[in-house]
């Protein structure tokens, strides 16, 4: 069973690239996207920048069950454009599933706005959290 923290990270800026400062994913000590290959992925969580408090808000119900994922392909967005979060521009998703005593996140894929996968990852295995962890990493948003 893996761990889920949730660790400062910065988006380093400069040649038209906006800094931003945001909340990224560590699974039981490591990077997500290390996990999933892909940290040279111009991509950011879509936690813990931006302004619009309504949209954090939903989202944090989301990732703790409470609301429907907002992409049409039901999945959730792990990743997204650090300019803008639009998952038009693409992003890292993956499908969420409560297990009872543990929470799943399976299926990862590039997912862009047309409903679904550009590119699936079916080389990464699910990743599964404890539940109490889980809900703990979010408790504290």
């Amino acid at each position: 069973m893996n761990s889920l923290q949730l660790i400062r990270a910065i988006r380093v800026g400069g040649s038209n690239k906006v800094e931003r400062q945001y909340l990224d994913f560590l699974v039981s000590g490591k990077p997500l996207k290390e996990l999933l290959g892909q940290n040279d992925a111009d991509l950011i969580s879509p936690f813990g920048w931006g302004d619009n408090k309504d949209y954090n808000k939903r989202l944090l119900r989301i990732f703790r069950l409470q609301e429907k994922p907002e992409l049409s392909t039901g999945r959730i967005a792990l990743y997204v454009c650090p300019e803008c979060g639009d998952i038009g521009c693409g992003a890292i998703t993956a499908s969420l599933q409560d297990l009872g005593d543990r929470i799943v996140w399976k299926d990862f894929g590039y997912e862009t706005d047309n409903g679904e996968l550009s590119e699936a990852y079916p080389e990464i295995e699910p990743i599964a959290f404890d539940r109490q962890s889980y809900f703990a990493a979010f408790s504290k948003l």
